[in-house]
């Protein structure tokens, strides 16, 4: 995991604090479309309902963010990530324990809670971390934000067998094994936070500086609404398929190996394509994954829609890190990722209600055509905000490609 120009500093620390997305994102947020269809089943729930528990997660997904960016004018950020983490594994280990509704809600607001700290949080620690390394940023901070697909991964090779050898009524026994494996993947993270310093790592409290950065927050909001709707049903529509839980076990490992390699597939683009470009490339790569399923509904265009999806989901939010490095303050970091996080939370409550409504009076695949067509909005939206943006940095690469947009930008400004 070396690379050639840079002897002393890896990407293993990336990996490790990585691992806080496989268990907050990975294992407490998209885990869950593995157990909602045995729930669903268990619990005798609509698709309403079923859409529920993924609003509530969203929901404290807001509170986290929102109280994060008030909690880091007190808490430096490495403090405010393993908080989150904590948070995170312990509302995991205890969603199985009750089946009424509240509990089921309060756990997985609490879960959101966690998340949103860890996931805005890493990232600045991230940046912190590789600051002085520029020629690394971009792959590291895809490789921290990919660590969601050692997750994935994780949940689909224990909870499908699980449930399929338990059969509905196994669905507590699943949250159970998440949280275990949650428990597992968060110490490495929890001790590469400790090390970070820095001005990236301390308390803030200027306000954020968001000129020229309102498109790709508007894009941020739809890419969060669209692609939700794929991790939130996609076992739900395999399951009306009457496809088999081998099969479902396979698509589950290529879209958490896609995500696991996606650094190194956008590797360029995150060193070097305008973020904004970047952005709206991810944005039709899930719209593509999102509408394969609806096309065709044979073996080989699910498991390309895995490979599109998963590729691609963990590199949205890594080029928004990229964008808030090169045009925010270190001090800054935090806070403008947990800006950013508001509005990306707020996307993911609303998504798996209204297409879960759309569901319920249509079909899955009206639900999944809706959410391909936020997820083209969310594209050109990126793409028309990027003449907007100010860079305080040049683009790092030495080798500016045909979409090096922000090189060409920067001189233009005189940066």
């Amino acid at each position: 995991m070396n690379l050639p120009h840079d002897n002393k500093l890896t990407l293993w620390p990336a990996f490790g604090l990585g691992l806080s997305v496989a268990a907050g994102n990975g294992l407490a947020r998209f885990a869950y479309a593995l157990v909602l269809p045995a729930m669903r089943t268990d619990l005798q729930w609509s698709y309403a309902e079923a859409g529920w528990l993924g609003t509530a997660n969203a929901l404290g997904y807001i509170l986290g963010a929102v109280s994060g960016y008030l909690l880091l004018q007190r808490l430096r950020p490495s403090q405010l990530f393993t908080l989150g983490l904590l948070l995170t594994v312990s509302a995991l280990l205890l969603t199985g324990l009750r089946a009424e509704q509240l509990w089921l809600s309060a756990t997985r607001v609490a879960a959101g809670v966690g998340t949103a700290w860890t996931f805005a949080c890493g990232g600045a620690l991230v940046a912190a971390r590789y600051q002085d390394h520029p020629q690394l940023g971009g792959t590291a901070t895809g490789m921290f934000f990919a660590g969601g697909g050692v997750g994935i991964a994780l949940a689909g090779i224990c909870v499908n067998p699980l449930l399929a050898h338990t059969g509905s009524s196994g669905w507590p026994s699943a949250w159970l094994v998440l949280g275990l494996l949650g428990t597992c993947v968060s110490l490495w993270p929890m001790l590469e936070a400790r090390r970070i310093g820095g001005s990236a790592n301390t308390k803030a409290s200027e306000a954020l500086d968001l000129r020229g950065l309102w498109p790709s927050l508007g894009s941020y909001f739809l890419v969060a609404c669209g692609y939700i709707v794929y991790m939130t049903f996609i076992f739900a529509w395999m399951s009306d398929q009457q496809l088999s839980w081998h099969l479902g076990t396979a698509v589950w490992l290529v879209l958490g190996g896609a995500a696991a390699v996606s650094p190194f597939v956008w590797r360029r683009a995150l060193d070097t394509w305008h973020p904004g470009a970047t952005l709206s490339a991810t944005a039709l790569a899930m719209l593509l994954g999102t509408l394969l399923p609806v096309l065709s509904a044979n073996l080989a265009s699910v498991l390309v829609s895995a490979a599109s999806f998963g590729v691609s989901i963990f590199i949205a939010p890594a080029a928004v890190a990229v964008l808030i490095r090169k045009t925010m303050k270190p001090t800054q970091w935090a806070r403008g990722m947990i800006f950013y996080t508001v509005l990306f939370a707020i996307g993911q409550a609303i998504g798996p209600v209204l297409s879960g409504w759309v569901a319920d009076h249509s079909s899955l695949n009206a639900s999944m055509g809706f959410a391909s067509a936020l997820l083209g909005i969310a594209a050109a939206l990126a793409l028309t905000g990027m003449k907007q943006v100010n860079f305080r940095i040049r683009a790092q690469s030495p080798e500016p490609s045909p979409l090096d947009f922000s090189a060409a930008h920067a001189r233009d400004k005189g940066g």
